[in-house]
């Protein structure tokens, strides 16, 4: 009985290994953390995010502006995992709200939305020197001299003699003293420089605007601030019923408008992505008749910057621009999505193939000598692509854009890479492996199983109850009397078909239930009626 319960116990632990190896993990998740959840003004916040799943569009957001997103749209074969990050600088005191929005799917096509968010408390930058109190020796048990009342000056720091250039880590007073109740002559924004002359434990002096100054050295550091290099729009928009063509992205830096001919003006509304970018705007007054050029200029906190273009066609001209267009488009070896049509500007195009770098486009125009240029196209990167098409008249007046988003994705060329047998999904092929195995485990089980009972079987010994001699596993030596009533002893042979096993039982047989008995009844190798449990 206990072999067999440990026979079950194998077959249900098998099985249960079996389906393991077969089985998918379908559930899609998603999570993120965030490294700080207080930091002071200037500090970086960072924002982890994991997904798994099949197919998601998530994006992090710090107080609604977007640092950081990841999508994966074409993955219909099996659950992925991936980790994506994005850093936002706190720039005042309060709060920052981190939100994690969008949806995942899992290899059922379950979709499951996303809506998770933390607070992270913005403090003031800590100044570090503090506010002294009246007179520094008030406790020192000094007494003042002279009677004009005036309190005693403050101790003079002992300065090393540096010569260095430092940079404010937030707005900070300059003072003419080294005491916070000395006059103030000025004062530097975060990231300014100056040249630090001495150093003490809690000031600093300095050269400001040729004389000698003095800073408290908790707001001073010696490695330049990281300045933010993003010079993105996050939106740029038209006041009034007015749509740029192509629709607005923030890879895209040139736009076409047509206003009536008795707009003077338009109202841009330009926002940047960075929070310390700057955005002017130029040539959106005064609009002439025909062709202008209106320039929208974002300045990154490290200076560098990026203009966007939108070129404003003032007049009676629509319907020529109309008339430009494309008559075909097509990209060697792919398929645009949506399908060409010379009224659609915008496309997709999803290439999984990471060592493709540039495509060749097929671009053609039925108006007669217009000019086609694209851009974009070549240097293509892991991710989004943003190809522009555009189609200018004959004297460059009237422009039309089309736009080609390309996104390479490696993910269907490793799975390709990765595929065992052609046209069988691996984890279908998985599958198929751990359920053949788990066929074989039974089959050798059961076989095991049949000729243990075989075996047990075959092994079967006729039993004589009390009486060792008669067992096959008796004593080797045993004694016979003879008639004259001696005793002889001798091996038993192990055969109970030998003649001295006969002979034992025979001898055996009579000494305890008489001469009547027929030994042969008790024979192995006879037929004969089934005996009680004792024979």
């Amino acid at each position: 009985m206990k072999k067999t319960i440990k026979i079950l116990l194998e077959i249900i632990f098998m099985l249960g290994f079996i389906m393991l190896l077969s089985g998918n993990v379908k559930a899609a998740s998603t999570s993120f953390n965030i490294n700080k959840t207080s930091v002071e003004v200037g500090d970086s916040i960072k924002v982890t995010v994991n997904v798994t799943a099949a197919q998601w569009k998530l994006n992090i957001l710090a107080n609604g502006t977007e640092i950081a997103s990841s999508s994966e749209l074409d993955n219909y074969k099996n659950n992925i995992s991936k980790t994506f990050s994005g850093t936002y600088k706190a720039t005042k005191t309060g709060t920052v709200t981190i939100k994690l929005v969008g949806d995942i799917t899992d290899v059922d096509q379950t979709n499951t939305s996303i809506n998770k968010q933390e607070t992270v408390t913005v403090k003031a930058k800590s100044s570090g020197g503090g506010s002294s109190s009246s007179g520094s020796g008030s406790s020192s048990g000094s007494s003042s001299s002279g009677s004009s009342g005036e309190s005693s000056k403050p101790q003079a720091p002992s300065f090393t003699t540096v010569n260095e250039t430092v940079y404010a880590t937030d707005s900070v007073n300059v003072r003419s003293s080294y005491s916070t109740s000395s006059s103030v002559i000025g004062s530097l924004e975060k990231g300014e420089s100056v040249t630090r002359i001495g150093k003490s434990s809690s000031w600093s002096k300095v050269k400001y605007n040729g004389q000698t100054a003095y800073i408290s050295s908790s707001y001073l550091t010696t490695e330049k601030p990281d300045e933010s290099n993003n010079k993105n729009l996050k939106s740029l928009t038209i006041s009034g019923d007015y749509k740029l063509t192509p629709a607005f992205n923030k890879d895209v830096t040139e736009y076409s408008l047509n206003v009536a001919s008795d707009i003077d003006s338009i109202d841009i509304k330009a926002v940047a992505e960075d929070d310390n970018a700057k955005v002017t705007i130029k040539g959106n007054d005064k609009l002439l008749m025909g062709e202008n050029t209106v320039e929208v200029k974002v300045t990154a906190e490290d200076g560098t910057t990026r203009t966007y273009k939108i070129n404003v066609t003032k007049g009676e001209v629509e319907s020529k621009v109309l008339e430009l267009g494309l008559s075909e488009l097509t990209i060697d070896g792919y398929t645009l999505t949506p399908e060409f049509s010379t009224g659609v500007y915008e496309y997709k195009l999803d290439i999984s193939d990471p060592s493709i770098t540039s495509i060749n486009i097929n671009a053609k125009s039925d108006k007669e000598n217009a000019v086609i240029e694209i851009t974009g196209n070549d240097e293509l990167k892991l991710g989004e692509n943003i190809v522009t098409i555009l189609v200018k008249s004959e004297d460059g007046k009237d422009v039309v854009t089309y736009q080609i988003v390309v996104n390479i994705s490696e993910q269907e060329e490793k799975e390709e890479q990765n595929q065992i047998i052609a046209g069988i999904d691996n984890n279908d092929l998985y599958k198929y492996i751990g359920i053949a195995l788990g066929t074989i485990v039974i089959i050798v089980i059961v076989i095991i199983l049949i000729k243990r009972r075989n075996k047990d079987a075959d092994d079967f010994e006729p039993y004589y109850g009390g009486f060792d001699s008669l067992n096959k596993d008796s004593e080797i030596k045993n004694e016979v009397k003879k008639d004259d009533g001696s005793k002889e002893s001798f091996e038993i042979n192990k055969d109970l078909n030998s003649d001295n096993s006969k002979n034992n039982r025979k001898s055996v047989i009579e000494e305890n239930f008489g001469t009547d008995i027929n030994y042969h009844d008790f024979d192995d190798d006879k037929p004969r009626r089934k005996r009680g449990k004792h024979f």
